[in-house]
Parts: C-alpha cells; structure tokens; sequence
C-alpha cells in the first residue's frame, strides 16, 4: 500500500472510531467475561516501591477527541484572536487537527503583505515549503509569483495564505473533520486580513473555505466570501499544482488573473 492510500486508510479508521490495535483474532468478550476467573497466583514478598521519575505530560493529551469538540474549540479560539498574530498562535497550538499536526514537518501560515487589497489563499504547502520550512518558498510559489507580477503585483501588494498550514500526508484533501475544524480559523484569517479579492487557488483549497463539497459551478463566477465582518468578493482559479501539472488550464488562470485586476483597479 502506498503512502497516499495508508494515510487514507488511517484517516478513516479514526473516523470510525478504531482507537487501538489488538490482534487479527476476533475474541468474544461476553464469553470470557462469564467463564471463572483463573486461580489467583500466590503474592509475591512485598518489596519498596522504586522511586520513578513523573512521566512527562504527553503532547496533545487533552486534545480534542470528537470532530464536534473540535469544530467547537476551533470556533472559540478563532473567534477570540483579535489580530492575524494572535489567530497564527491560537492555530498553532490547536490540537484539534492533531494527525495533520503530526504528520506535517513545519508549521506555515502565509506569506506577503497582511492588509492589501489582493488575498490569495492555496491549499497547503508544497513538497519544497515542507523540506525547507518557509511559506510559499517552492515551484508552486514562484508560479504564483509569476502570476502576480503579469497583473502588476508582487509580495508587498499581495497577501499569500494556506486553507491548511500543516501539509497533509501524501497531498490528501482533508478530511471532513479536519474541514470543519479548520474552517473558524480560515474565516477569521480572511476576516482580519480584509481584503477586497480573495483569489481561491483550487477546488480543494475553495471547499475548504467555503466548507462545500460541490465548488466546480464556482469556477469564472464572482460570488461574496462570507468571513463575517469582511465579505470579499473571491474567484476561484486552478491550483498552483494543477497549472504546473497541465498548463492547458492556463489561459483559464490567465482570464481569471485579468478579472482580478480589473477588480483591484
């Protein structure tokens, strides 16, 4: 099984509720449950307990164990943070995404100028964001850079976010718990940073903002992002990883692009 499918594989499984591993064996447990108990053995000579070192506090140990916990968590800590700093750190400490948390190398949250008029939010980092730690620092990144300066724009007068900052394993579009667990920050970061367009890069990236599954009828449409106090207008444009896959879905981007700029001018 590849890495993809066994992280598939993992996430359903929490989804379903498996939380440990015993053996291949089914075993009827009313049965032993009803059947004597063994004869008990003889005790052992009492002897002084050996002074233990405390067990360090696992990371994570309180996190959430539902997907409603978590969406809940998410809602309160997003909502509390009053500034982009603020929801950076609430997010970072967030354990509610804790496979993603664990699976992912780095930690990344944006790139740019918060505050400018142009937001543009991918999907996750890339397979170069990862290895090197820093947001928006690989192939996909320099595309979007390219992207930018054929409208007039750059890193001082655009802001770079990620739907997730945790890259999941293998690429994989998240899951419905993580969505919904990730989705308070995502509105909120849209909300602080206030911008006047925000550029949707992907299906995967538009579902979770939006939070819907069907995103395809969205493609070349203005519609208002509801972040709250702010409401962009957003359109959706190919992936970063897409365009660099098939670059027949650029002239697609490229009538996009200039519907931002007429937009932002």
């Amino acid at each position: 099984m590849d890495r993809e499918n066994l992280a598939a594989l993992l996430d359903w499984y929490v989804a379903v509720g498996v939380d440990i591993a015993v053996d291949e064996t089914p075993h009827d447990r009313f049965a032993e449950s009803a059947a004597s108990p063994p004869p008990a053995a003889p005790s052992a000579p009492r002897r002084e307990p050996l002074a233990v070192a405390p067990t360090p506090a696992r990371r994570g140990a309180g996190a959430p164990v539902f997907p409603e916990e978590a969406a809940r968590e998410a809602r309160e800590a997003a909502a509390g943070a009053g500034d982009l700093e603020t929801l950076r750190a609430r997010l970072a400490d967030f354990d509610g995404c804790a496979q993603l948390k664990a699976a992912a190398a780095h930690f990344l949250f944006s790139a740019g100028a918060p505050g400018a008029p142009l937001m543009t939010l991918d999907f996750a980092p890339g397979e170069e964001d990862e290895r090197s730690g820093a947001a928006f620092a690989g192939k996909e990144a320099r595309l979007l850079d390219n992207m930018l300066k054929a409208i007039g724009r750059d890193r001082s007068s655009a802001y770079l976010a990620y739907a997730t900052p945790w890259r999941p394993p293998g690429a994989r579009e998240l899951n419905a718990g993580e969505a919904a667990a990730l989705q308070p920050f995502l509105r909120r970061h849209v909300e602080l940073a206030a911008p006047k367009i925000l550029l949707l890069l992907g299906d995967y990236a538009a579902r979770a903002a939006l939070g819907a599954t069907d995103v395809a009828k969205l493609r070349g449409q203005w519609f208002d992002y509801d972040a709250g106090a702010a409401r962009p207008r957003a359109l959706l444009a190919p992936s970063l990883d897409g365009l660099l896959k098939t670059p027949a879905l650029k002239r697609r981007a490229w009538r996009e692009l200039r519907a931002v700029a007429a937009a932002l001018s």
